[in-house]
């Protein structure tokens, strides 16, 4: 088995996916490798990814983002969750 990447180690940042803090789009590390900035408004305001919609989710998945990074976002139960909605 190959060599685990940890996406939360405290020296490195190796989340393969990042959130822009502008205009909240995922981009992928090496979209911003390649220009520095968002490539939907610009900015070089990023964060890590502490959460994502369903929808975020199915895309992420299809894009082919490694299954081991999504693990970390995976479904919980609910139990004692109060929605306000």
């Amino acid at each position: 088995m190959a060599d685990k990447i940890d996406y939360y180690d405290d020296e490195h940042f190796n989340d393969p996916i990042i959130r822009c803090c502008d205009c909240q789009a995922l981009v992928t590390r090496q979209a911003l490798r390649d220009s520095g900035t968002c490539p939907k408004c610009g900015t070089r305001r990023f964060r890590n990814l502490l959460n994502m919609t369903e929808k975020e989710m199915n895309a992420l998945i299809e894009s082919g983002i490694d299954p081991d990074f999504l693990a970390h976002f995976e479904a919980r139960s609910s139990e004692g969750v109060i929605d306000v909605h």
